[in-house]
């Protein structure tokens, strides 16, 4: 029985991959209520059709997706995936996976959305972002309501860069998005390496925070004030209860924090060797690409060697891989060289981590249990 994910790379990953450090024996590793044992993990398939892509609604299994990129939840625990059709050429559609694991298409019309949020107002808006990859179709900001209608707030045909009037204003590649208590949009520009921010109420969009130099295509490394601090490149973010931001800057190989008065500061840092559980301070990350936080259980999900690998960092400040303590697992083919790849995650209030396998076609649940 296979106790760990079968990735593609994965003679490489344990060679150059990282998560922590060889954890101080003192204090001892521990989840929420101080437990002293990483958690059990069980993987079960929920959706698609595993390592069939295809395009079908349907009851669990039954149903198909074709590239599903990314995903997120609302307070219904109803959970709405990105499905990029043949990776753009077809489109983009948004597909919605209620909790008895029905399988519908939510929304439809887009270019290419390569990311999307709920409103924590209502909890049940939704907002998303177009990269503007798909030919022809321009980036942008959409909101669609709780039964499906989509509006467009912005539209840049051009990939550039200016704040101003979100009628005016214009992104470069616009990957990730979040929301926060406000009403705030906190925009990813992937191709310009900042954070961009978009209030609703004024209608004007702001750079947050991230250095933006339009004339070199080299990114850095730099904490500090939102104005001189840099990243390299990034496609997600998250928000925890407080408003601190938490990218994974992958090609930097950290995962950054920037604080709500925008100062930025590396939360996660870069290290090589095998990954193990650790204390948070020792913690290391390779690749990171996908960050999740869970307002209910107050704990930060990330995915880091490029989706291999699901982290937790539980409130007491450690670092276990459930991908690491996996008991048992129903994936279609496990063969050397396969890849089960998590390219965006949510946690459902039962605190299941619901997952997107984007290569195999299909969601999964990881299940954790406490041994103590």
């Amino acid at each position: 029985m296979k106790t760990s994910f079968i990735c593609l790379g994965i003679l490489i990953s344990l060679i150059t991959s990282t998560s922590c450090t060889e954890p101080n024996p003192s204090p001892s590793p521990g989840g929420d209520g101080g437990h002293t044992s990483p958690p059990i993990v069980t993987i079960k398939t929920i959706a698609g059709k595993d390592t069939k892509p295809g395009y079908a609604d349907g009851a669990g299994t039954n149903s198909q997706f074709d590239n599903p990129c990314q995903m997120t939840i609302d307070k219904n625990d109803n959970i709405y995936i990105i499905d990029q059709l043949k990776s753009y050429i077809g489109g983009t559609v948004i597909r919605k996976l209620d909790p008895q694991g029905n399988v519908t298409t939510f929304a439809t019309g887009f270019g290419a959305i390569t990311d999307i949020c709920v409103d924590p107002r209502d909890g049940v808006t939704l907002y998303a972002v177009d990269s503007g990859d798909k030919l022809g179709v321009p980036n942008g900001i959409f909101r669609i309501t709780s039964t499906g209608q989509v509006t467009r707030l912005s539209t840049s045909s051009r990939k550039t860069y200016e704040d101003g009037p979100l009628a005016t204003a214009k992104f470069d590649q616009p990957v990730g998005i979040v929301m926060d208590k406000q009403g705030n949009l906190y925009i990813a520009d992937g191709l310009e390496r900042c954070v961009r921010k978009v209030n609703l109420t004024t209608g004007m969009v702001s750079t947050f925070a991230g250095k933006v130099d339009m004339n070199t295509q080299v990114c850095n490394y730099k904490d500090g004030a939102a104005n001189i601090a840099e990243f390299c490149r990034f496609d997600d973010l998250t928000m925890d209860d407080d408003g601190n931001l938490y990218i994974p800057d992958w090609f930097n190989h950290r995962i950054r924090k920037i604080s709500s008065n925008g100062t930025v500061s590396t939360y996660i840092e870069l290290g090589t060797g095998y990954g193990k559980d650790c204390r948070l301070e020792d913690a290391t990350v390779y690749y990171p690409h996908r960050v999740h936080y869970d307002s209910n259980s107050k704990q930060l999900f990330f995915v880091d060697q490029a989706g291999e690998d699901i982290n937790m960092v539980t409130t007491n400040d450690y670092v276990f891989r459930l991908t690491n303590h996996v008991l048992s697992s129903d994936y279609a083919d496990t063969s050397p060289g396969h890849s089960n790849t998590c390219y965006g995650l949510v946690v459902n209030k039962k605190g299941e981590v619901i997952y997107l396998d984007k290569f195999n076609h299909c969601i999964r649940k990881a299940t954790y249990i406490w041994p103590n």
